[in-house]
């Protein structure tokens, strides 16, 4: 079974779908033959990092909503995720375009490296508070991965290198009627959108195995 996500590394439905999809798949009779890929694609294209600004501040700015709104919202999500055995640590993350990530994310792909990739850098917003469209912080994270320091770094250097590659995934999510992540095609027939429950991956598992 091939199962292909549209995702965000900054997404924190994204994070907390994953999760569910994995504990469905923990009790999925045919685990082991399933293969999962992702696709890029950005939330936000022209978001920023900025320094003067914590995550709140920021998401509220972009966002034009007043602050109580934006912290019963992050608290709302800090308990989803909490529910799904996952930390999103919103006190220290840092509001990041991820353009220059995902372009890194197409070489990882290439080099067999995508899923981990993307893991680690869930891990890298949510839990540890870092950077991720920081040159420096790309380059030490995919050192992680074992990627090639060098190849890396020619990406980062070069805003072109793998940009295409990016917006395809974008475009082909566009296509097929995606209008935000997390977005789930399994076998390229059944489609699931949102953090959705862990019942639900399993009925569609099960349903797709049997079409199978």
């Amino acid at each position: 079974m091939e199962i292909t996500i549209w995702s965000d590394f900054v997404c924190p439905f994204c994070y907390i779908a994953e999760e569910h999809l994995n504990q469905a798949l923990c009790t999925f009779s045919e685990k082991d033959d399933v293969t999962i890929e992702y696709k890029s694609f950005q939330l936000d294209p022209v978001g920023t990092y900025q320094s003067e600004l914590n995550y709140y501040e920021t998401f509220a700015k972009l966002k034009g909503m007043p602050m109580d709104k934006v912290t019963q919202m992050m608290d709302s999500v800090k308990n989803m995720a909490n529910e799904a055995g996952l930390t999103i640590n919103y006190d220290d993350a840092k509001y990041s375009n991820t353009l220059k990530a995902h372009r890194v994310f197409q070489y990882a792909k290439e080099e067999g490296r995508g899923n981990d990739y993307f893991h680690r850098f869930y891990r890298a917003h949510f839990v540890e508070g870092l950077n991720i469209e920081d040159n420096e912080v790309i380059e030490k994270l995919s050192q992680e991965l074992e990627l090639n320091l060098a190849d890396v770094q020619s990406i980062l250097n070069d805003s072109q290198t793998n940009h295409q590659k990016v917006q395809d995934d974008i475009a082909t999510a566009g296509s097929i009627g995606v209008q935000g992540v997390p977005f789930f095609v399994f076998n390229n027939k059944y489609a699931v959108s949102g953090a959705q429950p862990i019942e639900v991956f399993k009925n569609v598992l099960e349903q797709v195995a049997a079409e199978s």
